[in-house]
């Protein structure tokens, strides 16, 4: 039986021996998979305390209203475009039968990546700034 640790040394040792674009995209998937599926799990139970009333609601929404919140906010926008980027560029790789062609995918997907998270930030920069919140947030 592995222990965790070296289960993790196990990945580590995987993932050090084919270091390409394709392994890194592998990579970036599954990370930004599983966030999203923690990310929903805690939006459930936020967005779940409407059914106790609207003060409970309000509580909690205000927890989550903060410049720090506003940064896992970014973080979270990034995972949505990388998953969904890399999703893409994985799509068109297997149907379309571009297998040769895709690190020129690869790094397409990454200048649309950097071009939506600049306006991205653009769109969420007031949130970064604690007094924007005074007035409910918005």
């Amino acid at each position: 039986m592995m222990t965790d640790d070296s289960k993790i040394k196990g990945i580590i040792k995987d993932a050090n021996l084919n270091k390409n674009i394709g392994n890194f995209s592998y990579w970036i998937h599954r990370l930004t998979g599983i966030g999203l599926a923690i990310y929903l799990i805690m939006h459930t139970y936020v967005l779940s305390s409407a059914i106790s009333g609207a003060e409970t609601f309000n509580e909690r929404m205000g927890f989550v209203q903060n410049p720090f919140f506003a940064v896992l906010e970014i973080l979270l926008i990034a995972g949505v475009f990388l998953h969904m980027l890399n999703g893409l560029r994985i799509t068109i790789t297997d149907f379309f039968d571009w297998s040769r062609g895709h690190k020129v995918l690869f790094w397409i997907m990454a200048v649309v990546f950097v071009i939506l998270m600049i306006v991205a930030i653009k769109l969420q920069w007031p949130k970064f700034f604690i007094d924007n919140y005074a007035a409910g947030g918005h």
